[in-house]
């Protein structure tokens, strides 16, 4: 840190003047003429309100369709093999019947994907893009029809 001597102070207090180097006078010169302090605070306070809003909104379209798609319960946890399918983007089946792996693509896309009784199993991994490509790997690798309604 720099020392201060008595030069320092006696200079500052001989050039000093209030009426000048006050801030809160600077500070409103400044917003007079830019106008920055009322639209400052007219957009922070809309835009928080709109922020806010659509929050709100979101959340009770995600509660609607819930409860509308759902009965408002939860899907069986039994048909559920990929619960992180959202975030990884991808169906993983290690060994399980098609009959469960058309059920739980079936909640998934909101469709119904039916095949005729079965024994055959599928370990695969599909992207979760499109269901018409799934069905399509499915169908040709289990040599199986499965119709999508």
């Amino acid at each position: 840190m720099t020392e201060i001597n008595e030069k320092d102070l006696e200079f500052v207090a001989r050039r000093y003047d209030p009426a000048k180097y006050d801030t809160r006078k600077a500070i409103r010169r400044f917003h007079a003429r830019t106008g920055s302090a009322v639209h400052r605070r007219w957009w922070m306070t809309a835009a928080a309100v709109a922020a806010s809003v659509v929050v709100v909104t979101a959340a009770g379209i995600g509660i609607h369709s819930w409860v509308r798609y759902n009965g408002g319960k939860p899907a069986s946890p039994e048909l559920i093999y990929n619960p992180d399918v959202a975030t990884t983007h991808e169906f993983v089946y290690t060994d399980v019947p098609v009959e469960a792996v058309l059920a739980e693509l079936s909640a998934y896309y909101r469709c119904t994907l039916t095949t005729p009784p079965t024994d055959k199993r599928l370990t695969a991994t599909f992207p979760d893009d499109d269901v018409t490509f799934i069905v399509a790997l499915i169908e040709q690798a289990l040599d199986i029809e499965i119709t999508m309604e």
